[in-house]
């Protein structure tokens, strides 16, 4: 009998391995939990059409925990979807109730509803999240609204480990918590996805220098513009030994990370793409207003509350760039985002182990394995925490209530001033005289 060709799985990288590089700075899942995952990760890529797989990290729950793993989807395997009958009609929405609602609703209605990312930026990989109680059921997250980041950023709340629990906060959240859950993971990968400097290379990230007249290069402010189109990461190729030129730049990496330069911020840079105020990786552009060229834009006036530059970080940018923390009563002014430690090793082995730390997002680590004299390093990305954001100052306040409507205006109108206790008493009516009956006057008689 001829033997059947087994269907090719996803790849899935050595979660014990990875667990055990954590665990030698207090991070990272027991090696029992880690050989669960592992298994149960196996499960996942039998019944997905994944094409890779790894183990995201935990986000610790009131009543359970989550973990979660960041997939990518393999298009090859993906089975073919019924096609939907042309003939169904579309349904717009309810009509209004009120015409409060239809007037409340109407300037909303006709801006451009900004859509979310399909298959790139935020929504490049697809999250699996199962529960501590049972690894052996994994639930797919929706896919992250630009709506959902937006609103995940104004509220300040703890997990409770049940998705279809409601999230009650102030300002109101448009879901539930598996869309709280979906937000808040883009945000802590687009904050705290980074790795060793120069193991990836880009082009398109920056915009290439300008020169005066007289050569020198014109300094640019760190900020870029968004972007429609995510540049492609793609891994650092070795240079020529005769290429002398090639070498320089990227000599650190070359020839390995010596004298503990992972141990500076300053040689770890960001992978992932920053999340615009809208909520999306990329900008976006609306199909019923087509683009104008660069002539136009600068001639128009942009519109009010929305912004054409945002300030974020461009690709490959160093640790080293982000915004320093404040916290009251600290005896530093300024704090940095990110920490950097080393393990220690009574060994004689030329390996050693780094590892970054997230101030901002408490939990979020990267562990870079490194060895002298070889190229690059082995670097993973992890999270272990309750899933909000780090408070700078202390204490959470909630978002004020709205200003009052102003009331509506009407000509001639003049209102009555409450009167004074004088005035109560002088035109108080008097007291009621009380009716006694005739029985109660013949006992007075009698």
């Amino acid at each position: 009998m001829e033997e059947e060709e087994q269907e090719d799985k996803g790849e899935l990288p050595d979660v014990v391995e990875e667990q055990e590089a954590l665990r030698r700075f207090g991070a990272g899942v027991p090696e029992d939990e880690a050989f669960r995952v592992v298994v149960s990760l196996k499960r996942l890529l039998d019944k997905e059409p994944l094409a890779k797989a790894r183990f995201w990290g935990k986000i610790k729950g009131l009543k359970r925990d989550y973990l979660i793993a960041e997939c990518k989807i393999d298009e090859s395997r993906v089975p073919e979807r019924d096609e939907v009958d042309e003939d169904e009609e579309e349904v717009d929405g309810k009509p209004a109730e009120t015409i409060f609602e239809g007037l409340a609703g109407y300037k909303a209605n006709n801006k451009p509803k900004v859509l979310a990312e399909d298959a790139k930026g935020a929504n490049d990989n697809v999250y699996y999240v199962a529960t501590n109680e049972d690894l052996s059921e994994w639930v797919r997250l929706p896919d992250v609204l630009p709506a959902h980041v937006a609103g995940a950023r104004y509220i300040y709340k703890l997990f409770t480990g049940d998705l279809d629990a409601p999230v009650e906060a102030h300002p109101p959240f448009p879901g539930v918590e598996r869309h709280y859950l979906r937000a808040q993971i883009a945000r802590i990968s687009a904050t705290c996805t980074v790795c060793p400097k120069d193991v990836f290379t880009t082009e398109g990230a920056v915009e290439e220098d300008e020169e005066d007249d007289n050569g020198n290069i014109i300094p640019k402010p760190f900020e870029v513009a968004p972007y429609e189109e995510i540049p492609p990461l793609n891994p650092q190729d070795a240079p020529d030994s005769e290429d002398t030129e090639g070498i320089a730049p990227i000599k650190g990496w070359f020839y390995g990370y010596k004298n503990d330069e992972l141990l500076d911020v300053s040689n770890w840079v960001h992978i992932a793409p920053s999340l615009l105020a809208d909520g999306r990786a990329t900008k976006f552009i609306s199909e019923e207003e087509p683009a104008q060229d660069d002539e136009e834009e600068d001639d128009t006036e942009p519109e009010e509350g929305i912004p054409n530059r945002e300030r974020i970080n461009p690709f490959l940018s160093t640790l080293s760039h982000d915004s320093a923390m404040s916290c009251t009563g600290h005896t530093k002014a300024d704090l940095p985002a990110w920490v950097a430690r080393k393990a220690f090793d009574t060994t004689s082995s030329t390996t050693r182990a780094y590892l970054v730390r997230s101030l901002l997002w408490d939990g979020a680590v990267c562990c870079a394995v490194a060895e002298a004299d070889v190229p690059g390093a082995q670097f993973i990305n992890y999270y272990c925490g309750n899933g909000v954001k780090s408070i700078s100052s202390g204490s959470y306040a909630p978002a004020l209530p709205p200003l009052r409507s102003a009331e509506f205006p009407v000509v001639g109108l003049q209102l009555m001033k409450d009167c004074t206790y004088d005035d109560e008493i002088e035109f108080e009516p008097t007291p009621p005289v009380p009716v006694v009956k005739q029985e109660d006057e013949e006992e007075e008689d009698e």
